[in-house]
């Protein structure tokens, strides 16, 4: 095991593919990069945190390749899940937690999953 996940045991929620929601687990357990498709804009990504804010669900992550139309990479983004398609499980690790601006803070009602400081 890479890491300790800190992770509230919360199924899938309803309007979340299982499937998804197991692959976004792994690879915050095991540090693995995510690569996956966002408004028409391929995204590469270190999953940090995992889970609901206002009842959308949502991936806050540390964009380091691809695209993005906002701003320069790498950079800290946050996707809503329900909008992000063709994710796939990369080879490539990233170290762990990372220092979070504070404006970029997140708060979470439910948090599924988050990475552990290393």
């Amino acid at each position: 095991m890479r890491g300790q996940l800190r992770v509230i045991r919360h199924p899938a929620p309803s309007n979340i593919e299982p499937s998804v929601h197991q692959l976004i687990l792994t690879a915050i357990h095991e540090r693995r990069l995510l690569r996956f498709a966002y408004l028409d804009k391929i995204r590469i990504v270190e999953p940090h945190d995992y889970g609901m804010q206002k009842q959308t669900v949502n991936l806050f992550t540390y964009q380091t390749g691809g695209e993005s139309s906002s701003s320069r990479l790498p950079d800290w983004r946050k996707f809503a899940v329900l909008s992000m398609s063709s994710l796939k499980l990369l080879d490539g690790t990233f170290a762990g937690s990372r220092f979070v601006p504070s404006q970029k803070h997140q708060e979470w009602d439910v948090l599924f999953a988050r990475v552990d400081h290393s």
